[in-house]
């Protein structure tokens, strides 16, 4: 990113409205989860890149939890679509569907699910229920992120104290 400043007005012009909501809310959710995994999460920002419009920073190179952060947005940006109006079998049945083999977030959860040995419909059900009993979190997040295009990690902790 070039040293100018990213307004939301920018990034809604670049993306437009309802596409710029959507990245927010899909990296709202590799941010909270990396939080709640308690990985060194530095800062979440929106960025003019169709590549990688959002960019979850966390420091080092630890792999644990990266499974669980790697499918926590699109899992989060299908729930927030569906209003969280939906079940675990929904779920399975509707996501996989929307998920492209040839996506980098997708592709590190199915390394880190083989590299862990964990099986991947397990680490769907367990953020499926961290994100729907954090979903009022996770839309703070989200919304804080699309107001502002930028949060630190104090600011993530902070909107999850007063949630």
């Amino acid at each position: 990113m070039s040293e100018q400043t990213l307004t939301r007005e920018s990034l809604v012009e670049f993306f437009g409205e309802e596409e710029f909501k959507k990245l927010c809310n899909h990296e709202a959710g590799h941010a909270l989860i990396a939080f709640l995994f308690k990985r060194p999460l530095e800062y979440v920002k929106m960025d003019k890149s169709k590549e990688r419009p959002g960019i979850t920073h966390i420091a080092g190179s630890e792999l644990e939890g990266d499974a669980h952060i790697a499918m926590a947005g699109h899992l989060a940006e299908f729930l927030m679509r569906k209003d969280f109006a939906c079940d675990l079998d929904t779920v399975m049945k509707d996501l996989p569907a929307e998920l492209y083999k040839s996506d980098p977030d997708y592709q590190r959860f199915q390394a880190a699910c083989y590299y862990f040995q964990l099986s991947e419909a397990n680490v769907v059900e367990q953020l499926f229920n961290i994100l729907m009993a954090c979903r009022k979190s996770l839309c703070e997040i989200a919304a804080a992120l699309n107001a502002r295009a930028y949060l630190s990690r104090a600011d993530i902790e902070e909107i999850l104290k007063k949630g």
